[in-house]
Parts: C-alpha cells; sequence; structure tokens
C-alpha cells in the first residue's frame, strides 16, 4: 500500500507501509493519540493476546500475583517509615530486604499490565480510572524520586536517633494512600472493559 508523509515545508512524497490497512495510515502519519490506541489494540499481537484462551488469563493473573513482590514491599516500607509496624529493626535494614523483592515485582508488573494494556488500549483510552492510576503512577514516581534524593542519602543518620523525619513520614504517607488508589483503579477499570 502506498500512502502520503505529511511533512512541512516539503514536498509530499509516497511511502510505502506494510500490514497497515487502517484508515488513519491510509490517511498519512498524522494520528490522534485515540486513534493510535485503537490501532493498537487492532494489532495481531494484541489481538492474539487477548482471543487466547490461555494466555489472556495467564498474563492478568501474573500481573495480579506480582502485586504483593511490587506494590506490597512499598506498603511494608510506607508502614515502617510512618512507624506502624516492623519497628523493632533498622528502616534501612528492612529497605534492603523489601528492595530486591521489588526489583522482580515491578519489572513483572510493567510488563504483564503493558501487555494488558495493548488488548484494551482503545477502551483504555477513554476511561476515566485508567487515567486517575496514570496520574496516579506519575504522582507516585515523583514522590519515590523525592524519597530518593531528599531523605534516603541521611538515612542511616536519622533512623538511628529518632525515626523518621516529617518529610520521610509525609512521603510514606502519600504513598500509602495512593498506591492503594492504584490498586483500586486497576481492579474497577478491568470491570469496565
Amino acid at each position: 500500500m502506498e500512502i502520503l508523509v505529511e511533512m512541512r515545508g516539503a514536498r509530499q512524497q509516497p511511502a510505502t507501509i506494510r500490514g497497515c490497512g487502517s484508515p488513519s495510515f491510509q490517511k498519512g502519519f498524522a494520528m490522534s493519540l485515540l486513534e493510535w490506541c485503537q490501532w493498537l489494540q487492532h494489532t495481531h499481537f494484541a489481538t492474539g493476546i487477548a482471543e487466547s484462551d490461555w494466555l489472556f488469563p495467564l498474563i492478568e493473573g501474573r500481573h495480579i500475583l506480582a502485586l504483593p513482590l511490587s506494590v506490597g514491599m512499598v506498603l511494608l516500607l510506607d508502614l515502617r517509615l510512618l512507624g506502624l509496624a516492623f519497628c523493632d529493626g533498622p528502616a534501612a535494614k528492612l529497605l534492603n530486604n523489601l528492595l530486591r523483592w521489588s526489583k522482580i515485582g515491578f519489572p513483572v508488573m510493567f510488563l504483564t499490565g503493558g501487555l494488558l494494556l495493548i488488548t484494551q488500549a482503545g477502551k483504555a483510552y477513554g476511561n476515566a480510572f485508567f487515567r486517575a492510576k496514570l496520574i496516579f503512577l506519575l504522582l507516585l514516581w515523583i514522590n519515590a524520586a523525592a524519597y530518593q534524593i531528599l531523605f534516603y542519602p541521611k538515612m542511616a543518620q536519622w533512623d538511628s536517633a529518632r525515626g523518621a523525619p516529617a518529610g520521610a513520614k509525609f512521603c510514606a504517607g502519600f504513598s500509602l494512600a495512593v498506591w492503594i488508589g492504584v490498586i483500586v483503579c486497576g481492579r474497577t477499570m478491568a470491570y469496565q472493559f
């Protein structure tokens, strides 16, 4: 199939795209995010996962089972920083023990979440719970970066002295609340597809 590539200030030149029979590609490369999501959902790869009797449930099951290894580890640390649990030892030791498990859990969560997303990308685009989940994940990334920059380097000092400073406790409380929001949005949006 031959389509025109739209370029500003240049002559339009034909380009050949193989296997792209969607109307969006036939118009040119200019494609809205919704059109892209719909195209992604209808690729052979996404359709193969979605229509498989065993592959979609296997991926979804792995996504849910990875929760304790990812979010669960973060929640345990949050509870420790807030002084609500695991207060008998230093937070730094607990962090190191939990980190090795979350290094397994988070890649599994993101990989399986991405695979689940492509099978329902067109539906997810307009779903308010999916959008809220993405915003929550962005806020969590910012929160984790703030903790790593502001509080983690001095953890050995404050951990042995008097407990977590107010800023670290705020990061932990914020993380705890927003992770609950991510899980609620994730489960709720799954029931709307």
